[in-house]
């Protein structure tokens, strides 16, 4: 008797102690369910029941490539050279694109003459020199693109090449070039 006594006076301690038993295996059987349905742990100890869905690299469209010219030259008569400009990738908007005479004094003198205007795709044309010009001096080609103030320059010193040669060529590197250059054989 003494024992129905002992749990029936301390039957509201096992009500309790049950419920608080109940609650905490709820939240432990809950937070297993969670863990086992949360992904794998990036670096890869954890193991996971289901695999990690795969995502394919984005990949963006390509961009072109700015214009480049590759050129090349041969001779012609003593004045005259052929140069073969190939174009490839996509004009600069901004930019006037230009094939320049570098005429090369061997005193550390460089003159830089606007010849032709190039469009932005391949193309082959004669590039000729005055008759009383010196071959001895080094000419190489060049294409540079110019921006609106540079070409507009450019086009005022091909209109004064000529007989008189007053003022027809600048004075160093102008633009931004946009081939490697060429030697011309003259």
């Amino acid at each position: 008797m003494a024992a129905f006594l002992y749990v029936r006076k301390h039957s509201d301690k096992w009500t309790i102690m049950s419920f608080a038993a109940a609650v905490l295996f709820g939240f432990a059987t809950v937070a297993q369910v969670a863990l086992a349905a949360a992904p794998a742990e990036p670096d890869g100890k954890s193991p996971s029941s289901t695999p990690a869905p795969s995502i394919a690299p984005t990949t963006s469209s390509p961009t072109p490539q700015d214009l480049r010219y590759q050129l090349s030259s041969s001779p012609g008569d003593p004045h005259t050279v052929n140069v073969t400009a190939t174009a490839s990738g996509e004009p600069e908007p901004g930019l006037t694109y230009w094939f320049i005479l570098e005429v090369n004094w061997g005193d550390g003198n460089i003159d830089y003459y606007p010849r032709r205007k190039m469009t932005g795709r391949s193309t082959s044309f004669d590039l000729t020199i005055p008759a009383n010009a010196e071959t001895t001096y080094l000419r190489n080609g060049r294409a540079y693109g110019l921006d609106s103030a540079q070409n507009s320059q450019a086009e005022d010193l091909l209109k004064r090449q000529g007989a008189r040669g007053v003022n027809d060529y600048f004075d160093e590197a102008t633009g931004q070039p946009v081939s490697d250059a060429v030697t011309l054989p003259y």
